[in-house]
């Protein structure tokens, strides 16, 4: 599927919402991928609270624009990430609130020419059912889908592994790629799988099994290594093989580079590992 890659053919993007960068503000964050030799970002919720004032949205559309970088995913607010919340797609209590956080990163993206939105999924909440929930998040992606098509934008949604995420509602990848697909046959062209490899290697799956099975659905893609979200390639995981299942996938969009450099490995590791796995031309142009 035709997604955002730029014409540079220069594909990776640096996430810096893991630490040590997401303990520094996003202005330094976006410089030191800049220096690192990264042009493209994404990042988390990059506002304090769910519904950013003007000043708040003109401080990060000025730090991309002083630090000459490109904001091209981020994820919707996803509730209280430090005390545990992983989303509020799945929340029937929350609808209101998920449908003004949607709006708001919507509005931000086009601004910033932001073409992927991410939707957390959220944590198995125990006073509803899992049916109500997975309705719920079904009906909140539709109203996304819509609202994002018509400013050229795609909702993502994404598994993440039950062992750093206990409680997460979507642990699945062949679940979330079916919920894409259902969402695409009732219109929802806007939507796409948001696939991370360090969540699969971490539940002891393939990524590129994953890949092979689900590419029709991705328009996304992160890369850690394993063990410990660590910088790719520093790791156990061959990305010369996931790599080369994107390229059989015909995969033309972004890859995110969503690592915890905590470990040693920042920005300048990073830029090493993208000139070592170059992803190439799909023949395909991208958008």
């Amino acid at each position: 599927m035709s997604t955002t890659g730029p014409a540079t053919g220069d594909r990776y993007a640096l996430n810096l919402s893991l630490p040590p960068l997401r303990g520094r503000p996003l202005g330094p964050r976006m410089e030191a991928a800049a220096v690192a030799g990264f042009s493209l970002v994404e990042t988390w919720w990059p506002f304090p609270t769910p519904q950013p004032g003007k000043a708040q949205a003109e401080e990060v559309r000025a730090a991309l624009a002083d630090a000459g970088t490109r904001l091209v995913c981020m994820n919707i607010d996803a509730g209280d990430m430090a005390s545990g919340e992983r989303g509020i797609l799945s929340d029937p209590g929350r609808r209101r609130d998920c449908a003004l956080s949607i709006t708001a990163a919507v509005e931000f993206a086009s601004s910033v020419g932001c073409r992927l939105l991410n939707l957390p999924y959220g944590n198995r909440l125990p006073q509803y059912s899992r049916e109500e929930q997975h309705r719920t998040a079904h009906e909140n992606l539709l109203l996304a889908a819509e609202l994002a098509n018509g400013h050229g934008i795609s909702v993502l949604i994404e598994a993440l592994n039950p062992l750093d995420n206990p409680d997460y509602l979507l642990p699945d990848v062949d679940m979330a790629a079916g919920l894409v697909r259902r969402t695409r046959r009732e219109g929802a062209a806007a939507t796409g799988l948001l696939l991370d490899v360090y969540h699969l290697a971490r539940m002891g799956q393939d990524p590129v099994d994953a890949i092979g099975r689900h590419g029709d659905a991705l328009v996304h893609v992160q890369f850690a290594d394993v063990p410990g979200r660590i910088c790719p390639g520093t790791g156990g995981l061959d990305f010369t093989r996931v790599v080369e299942a994107l390229r059989t996938a015909r995969y033309d969009g972004l890859v995110g580079l969503e690592f915890d450099s905590r470990a040693g490995s920042g920005p300048s590791e990073a830029r090493s590992f993208v000139s070592r796995h170059p992803l190439g031309d799909t023949g395909r142009s991208a958008t």
